[in-house]
């Protein structure tokens, strides 16, 4: 993810110095005021570039190989905790941008959050590597309490992945994810 960033500043940089240049050659510049103003306009347009770049239109830009990851998935959790093992059915809403990826996942009892996600490259392999935090419906706090987790999931297919999970409260298990 850093990497990404830091190609995201250079190419910023880049695309900051080619509209300065082009400002420049059509509007013209007389005096240290004139190029500061136009210093600031290319540095607004080349922010709006890259932001909308960041946000939106690096999903068809064919260099970029990352998994571009749907919005909704259904999917299904295995679990085992105490050794009593279980299974639930999951909706999973996935938020990615260029350097960011937000993971939100639904049961009947729990919603949890990703706070922390990365997107890797592991052996030939991306791997989505996430921490969350639960937060119980109030009426399962006391069976089910607020608990942190991390989870590990395969990315072989944007439609279709898996992967396992462990939790501070020592339940761990199997997670499946496919697209809506």
């Amino acid at each position: 993810m850093k990497s990404r960033i830091n190609n995201l500043l250079k190419w910023a940089g880049i695309i900051s110095a080619i509209i300065f240049l082009a400002l420049k050659y059509f509007k013209g510049a007389e005096n240290i005021w004139d190029y500061g103003g136009l210093a600031g306009e290319a540095a607004g347009y080349s922010s709006i570039l890259v932001l909308l770049y960041e946000k939106w239109i690096w999903r068809y830009n064919p260099l970029i190989k990352i998994p571009k990851l749907k919005k909704e998935y259904s999917g299904l959790l295995k679990y085992n905790y105490d050794n009593i093992p279980g299974e639930k059915d999951i909706d999973i809403i996935i938020s990615q941008t260029l350097t960011n990826i937000n993971i939100i996942i639904k049961t009947d009892e729990i919603t949890s959050n990703s706070i922390t996600s990365e997107l890797i490259e592991e052996n030939n392999q991306y791997v989505l590597y996430y921490t969350y935090l639960t937060q119980p419906k109030s009426q399962f706090s006391d069976k089910n309490p607020m608990q942190y987790g991390s989870s590990k999931l395969c990315i072989d297919n944007e439609d279709e992945f898996h992967g396992i999970y462990w939790t501070t409260r020592e339940t761990k298990g199997d997670i499946y994810f496919k697209s809506i």
